[in-house]
């Protein structure tokens, strides 16, 4: 009988330690996608059917994109990863000052890069498209707040 109480413990273990693993799994996988739906309303992969670019321009944004995306979720995480801190400090036992305002600054140092390299983004693909694609794209990232909320009245 003590024998059967090990392996439930055992099973009951595994399963608690896979839903955590899988719940960590889920967060990074949400959080990936979250920062270029605030920008475009929509995946990044469907951005090039949305401007209708032809074969030169899908290849030319897939190249730009390359790197872009990773580096912008990439950050995205490590802006989370502070935000949390932040909050954690904020309202734990005895909040400390000189780490709430730490965590304050890293978030702006990294949200200021992100928003430099969005802007950097933008540019080189504007230089790709042609005039009616840029209106689309720009009346794109203007028809959504990052909540997706509809900023046009």
């Amino acid at each position: 009988m003590k024998r059967y109480w090990i392996y439930l413990l055992l099973a009951v273990s595994l399963m608690v330690n896979v839903g955590v693993a899988a719940g960590a799994w889920f967060q990074v996988w949400r959080a990936q996608g979250a920062t270029e739906l605030a920008l475009f309303g929509m995946g990044h992969e469907r951005v090039p059917d949305y401007l209708k670019l032809d074969g030169t321009q899908i290849e030319r944004w897939h190249a730009l994109e390359k790197d872009f995306v990773k580096i912008l979720n990439d950050v995205g995480g490590k802006i989370q990863i502070h935000r949390e801190r932040l909050v954690r400090e904020i309202f734990s036992a005895q909040p400390d000052t000189s780490i709430i305002e730490r965590e304050r600054a890293a978030i702006f140092t990294l949200q200021e890069a992100q928003q430099r390299s969005v802007i950097e983004q933008l540019l080189k693909e504007r230089e790709m498209l042609n005039a009616k694609q840029r209106l689309a794209l720009a009346d794109l990232l203007l028809k959504k707040d990052p909540r997706g909320t509809a900023v046009r009245k």
